[in-house]
C-alpha cells in the first residue's frame, strides 16, 4: 500500500513538473517585427534640409545621412529608433545638422503624420506606416516622382 502511494505521488509530481515546463515553454509567441515605412521632412529656418523616405523594422535602429560632394559635414544625419507602443509606435530620434544636434521622441499611430519642433530653428515631420498595409500600397501607387529638396508635403 505504501509502495503504491509513493509510486502515485511520484507520477503526480512528474506530471505536475511536465505541465509547468509545457506552460512556460508555450508562453507568448514571438512575432516578427513590423516592417515600417518612414516619410521624414527636416526643415531648418523654414527651408527643407532633406526629405528621406526609409524602410526599416520595429525594434531596429534606422540611420540615414545626406552628404554633398566635397563638403566637410553632412547636410544631416538622422537616427530613428521605432518601438511598438500600444496600437502605434514610439519613435526616438536623433538629428545632427551642421548647426548642432537635437533629440526628440514622437508617438505615432499607423499612417499618422506629426511634426516636432526640435529647437527654435529646426522642425521634423514624420509619418510611419506598416509596409504590409493597404494604406502603404495605395501611397506607393499614388506617389508622384519627387525632388529631394522640393517644398512639397510628405
Amino acid at each position: 500500500m505504501v509502495r503504491h502511494f509513493r509510486r502515485g505521488l511520484l507520477l503526480c509530481c512528474v506530471g505536475l513538473l511536465a505541465g509547468v515546463v509545457t506552460a512556460c515553454a508555450s508562453g507568448p509567441e514571438a512575432r516578427d517585427p513590423d516592417k515600417l515605412f518612414f516619410a521624414v521632412r527636416v526643415e531648418q529656418d523654414g527651408r527643407p534640409v532633406g526629405t528621406p523616405r526609409l524602410l526599416g523594422f520595429e525594434g531596429k535602429r534606422l540611420f540615414a545621412e545626406k552628404w554633398r560632394p566635397g563638403e566637410p559635414l553632412p547636410d544631416y544625419r538622422l537616427l530613428l529608433q521605432p518601438k511598438e507602443e500600444g496600437g502605434g509606435y514610439g519613435i526616438s530620434l536623433d538629428l545632427e545638422l551642421p548647426s548642432g544636434r537635437s533629440r526628440g521622441r514622437l508617438g505615432l499611430l499607423h499612417g499618422e503624420e506629426r511634426t516636432i519642433t526640435l529647437n527654435p530653428r529646426t522642425r521634423l515631420t514624420l509619418m510611419v506606416m506598416r509596409v504590409d498595409s493597404p494604406e502603404f500600397r495605395a501611397l506607393m501607387r499614388a506617389a508622384p516622382p519627387r525632388d529631394d529638396t522640393s517644398p512639397g508635403a510628405i
